[in-house]
């Protein structure tokens, strides 16, 4: 049998694998897949729900996250404890503010919290910090169980350790949606 020549175009014969080669480059390029691990965002995240991370690149020049939004850390922000642990949290302080916890209350700019989303009371007392231009502030949802800015271990938080805010939950297929 004899094989037919193949005179297309290079770009015709191989498109089939260009494209998807170039749509999951692109799709990486801007967002990133993590699994959240343990329980410190309950009951908003749980353990083992796979999260799209839009990359965001913050600074003192390029803007901080968005006031309560939920954001992913490059690394985990305490070396102590499972790996992956402690890479989500949700920002109460941004660049200027000036956060307080005391009586189990967060008062931000002096005004209390409302914050529907919590789970558990906000143990300890904060005395009142100013937050710098490139850091930020961050409590757990699940705020019994997990460490955030409330221990001295952690503090403020630098802007450019923050890998981007959590987009959308799309794993397991009942928790699809927005991260809130």
């Amino acid at each position: 049998m004899v094989q037919k020549e193949d005179y297309r175009p290079f770009r015709e014969k191989y498109r089939i694998y260009i494209y998807p080669i170039i749509a999951a480059w692109l799709v990486t390029m801007f967002f990133r897949p993590i699994t959240a691990d343990g329980s410190a965002m309950l009951p908003g995240i749980g353990d083992g729900e796979v999260i799209i991370v839009s990359k965001q690149t913050y600074s003192a020049v390029r803007g901080a996250p968005e006031f309560q939004q939920v954001v992913a850390f490059k690394d985990d922000i305490l070396e102590e404890g499972d790996k992956g642990d402690n890479t989500i949290r949700r920002v109460i302080g941004l660049p200027g503010d000036k956060i307080e916890i005391k009586d189990g209350k967060v008062y931000r700019n002096d005004m209390l919290l409302k914050e529907e989303y919590i789970t558990g009371t906000t143990a300890g007392e904060v005395k009142p910090i100013t937050i710098g231009e490139d850091e930020v502030f961050v409590l757990n949802d699940n705020r019994d169980n997990s460490i955030d800015s409330r221990d001295p271990r952690i503090g403020l938080l630098k802007l450019n350790l923050i890998r981007g805010y959590c987009a959308i939950t799309i794993w397991p297929l009942n928790e699809i949606g927005q991260v809130k």
